[in-house]
């Protein structure tokens, strides 16, 4: 909580391979005090335990395995992290556990009310034609719909930055990104659309 909470690079990898680690060690000592095991496998229980919380918290299985294999520098312990990896993964799945990314990305994009997706974005070509609504007007001055974007404005073979204060001539193309929905919007502005 602290690590992602603080805003701070670093984010919440070391936390989880700690939670990992003190699962894998909780575990391990209950199995040596109840005499199912010796204290010496007491290594092992962290190095899986870590795999395993690692496996269901970023529903990545094979990550878990490669990246406690390299940690750890052997190879002995690669099929009980793979059982228990698979084993984690399944069960986060059966309960429709969400990868922890995913959901801190989703919940980040909810507060800022950028739930946008990239497939309800459209970019369109708008040319200024002579006569037209969009002929000897300022950038700044065009009406477009909410949150639409001016994106480029070529002029011949030229590329033209969209700074307000720039002025459209006929023959310029207008490239504009806006959202699906507003495309009937910009057909009733009266622009022309190619």
């Amino acid at each position: 909580m602290v690590s992602y909470g603080s805003g701070l690079p670093g984010g919440i990898f070391l936390p989880i391979l700690t939670l990992g680690a003190l699962n894998g060690a909780l575990m391990g000592q209950i199995f040596i005090m109840l005499g199912w095991i010796p204290a010496t496998y007491m290594v092992n229980f962290i190095v899986i335990g870590m795999a395993a919380y690692f496996a269901c918290i970023g529903k990545a299985p094979f990550t878990a395995i490669i990246l406690i294999v390299e940690m750890v520098g052997s190879i002995t312990h690669i099929l009980p992290l793979a059982l228990v990896s698979l084993i984690a993964y399944l069960v986060v799945d059966i309960l429709n556990g969400a990868p922890i990314y995913t959901s801190l990305l989703q919940r980040l994009l909810k507060n800022k009310n950028q739930q946008l997706s990239i497939n309800d974005l459209v970019t369109i070509e708008i040319p200024v034609l002579a006569g037209g609504l969009m002929e000897d007007c300022l950038v700044q001055d065009l009406p477009l719909p909410p949150k639409a974007l001016i994106t480029l404005v070529k002029r011949s073979d030229e590329v033209l930055i969209p700074s307000g204060d720039l002025v459209l001539r006929p023959g310029d193309l207008v490239y504009l990104r806006l959202k699906k929905a507003n495309l009937e919007k910009i057909k009733s502005l009266g622009y022309e659309l190619n």
